[in-house]
């Protein structure tokens, strides 16, 4: 009889590194995820737009504000 699985993956991917990720919240509400490739070639960055009501959305939209508390967030001038 196979093993029932005790571990389970977590809702997200935190191993995203910051710099590949871009996050933008559009005026309808959605959060737009852009995650930029880095792996050799030329692949396209993979997008993602979580709504409220997405499993996600709420994980996402506390990133986009606390990244846009963060200073590193402000433009340079």
């Amino acid at each position: 009889m196979p093993r029932k699985a005790t571990h389970q993956e977590p809702p997200v991917a935190p191993h995203l590194e910051n710099h590949l990720v871009s996050l933008e919240k559009r005026g309808d509400g959605a959060v737009i995820v852009r995650v930029r490739s880095a792996g050799p070639g030329h692949l396209p960055d993979a997008v993602f737009a979580f709504r409220s009501g997405d499993p996600q959305y709420a994980y996402w939209l506390r990133r986009l504000q606390s990244a846009a508390d963060s200073p590193a967030a402000t433009p340079e001038q």
